[in-house]
């Protein structure tokens, strides 16, 4: 227990030591941002009962009348999700310009077919092949993160200081900045208030759409299954069934090009 309280608070303070880097970068990044994908999650083939979009990679599985899709979204994919990429909650770009995404995002849409009402909630389970688990990061979570980042000079609205936490190498920090834009953190918590999936209720024909986001994986983590675990469907006498749904995916390291030698 003590070990788990102590991981869940050392990720909070790392999200907050990256959510630093995203918005200092807004002001001394001179480079234009230039993404690239060396990780990808596809679906993985064979599955029953589902249906894979060839181009984008997206699963739907159907069942009682409720179509649940879910579209694992690579580093440009994130990267197009603003206009801004310096405002974008979900990646940071380094001072030369590269763009690494800090989470794991993938999109899901709940579309009722033909049900009377549908109950889903925004709740998400990732584990992985090894048994390891992943809640997805609520609203709730990201609002409490932006929290901990203040203004205490009242002079100096545009800037605030870096907290001053002692975190554990790793290798998706790139360097440490010592202010943040206030005005680009704003509009980054914006984006993640419309971009994320909500609970909710759907009527007969009506569909939901948000991104679901992990604790970005390792480099080593293979085979994943997604699970949405709380689709309810409400029949027209009020009877209710609890739905899940799983979706099984694979983490898959880009190959790099080789590179030509040269004679001399």
């Amino acid at each position: 227990m003590t070990y788990q309280f102590l991981r869940k608070n050392q990720t909070k303070i790392a999200h907050v030591v990256i959510l630093v880097l995203v918005c200092g970068m807004y002001v001394s990044c001179a480079v234009a941002p230039q993404p690239s994908v060396d990780i990808y999650i596809e679906p993985i083939q064979g599955q029953t009962n589902t249906k894979i979009h060839p181009e984008t990679g997206a699963v739907t599985i159907q069942q009682e009348g409720v179509a649940v899709t879910i579209e694992p979204l690579d580093e440009a994919e994130i990267f197009a999700l603003t206009d801004d990429p310096y405002i974008n909650p979900y990646q940071f770009v380094t001072k030369n310009g590269n763009v690494e995404p800090i989470y794991t995002v993938f999109e899901l849409t709940v579309h009722n077919l033909k049900t009377s009402r549908v109950l889903v909630e925004e709740s998400a389970m990732l584990i992985d092949k090894n048994g390891a688990q992943y809640a997805n990061l609520h609203f709730d979570y990201f609002e409490d993160l932006y929290g901990n980042i203040e203004n205490p000079r009242q002079d100096a609205p545009q800037t605030v200081p870096y907290p001053q936490y002692h975190i554990p190498y790793h290798r998706y920090y790139p360097y440490y900045q010592t202010y943040v834009d206030v005005a680009a953190l704003k509009e980054g918590q914006e984006i993640l208030a419309q971009s994320l999936f909500e609970s909710g209720k759907l009527f007969k024909g009506a569909k939901r759409r948000g991104l679901i986001v992990f604790d970005r994986l390792h480099r080593d983590t293979t085979d994943m299954r997604i699970v949405i675990p709380e689709v309810v469907i409400v029949n027209s006498d009020g009877k209710q069934k609890k739905l899940k749904f799983n979706f099984d995916f694979r983490q898959v390291i880009a190959e790099k090009p080789a590179v030509e030698k040269r004679e001399y």
